[in-house]
């Protein structure tokens, strides 16, 4: 079995989507995240990114993609 380690996310949630990716490819049968998901440096009053970032986490935990979540 190959593992995706995917660390130190940062705010940064376009990670996911190549995770994916990698995963759709058959490069990786499974993911890691080790978190580190909210910490980034001066965006601690950017809201949205947060949300952004933690909704995109779950999708891709939950193997919803990249859909947004309508509800």
């Amino acid at each position: 079995m190959k593992v995706l380690v995917i660390p130190d996310i940062h705010l940064k949630s376009w990670i996911f989507d190549i995770a994916e990716e990698i995963i759709r490819s058959g490069k990786a049968d499974r993911a890691v995240c080790l978190m580190d998901v909210p910490d980034d440096w001066d965006k601690e009053l950017d809201i949205a990114r947060y949300r952004d970032t933690f909704d995109r986490a779950i999708r891709f935990a939950t193997g919803r993609g990249k859909e947004k979540n309508t509800s």
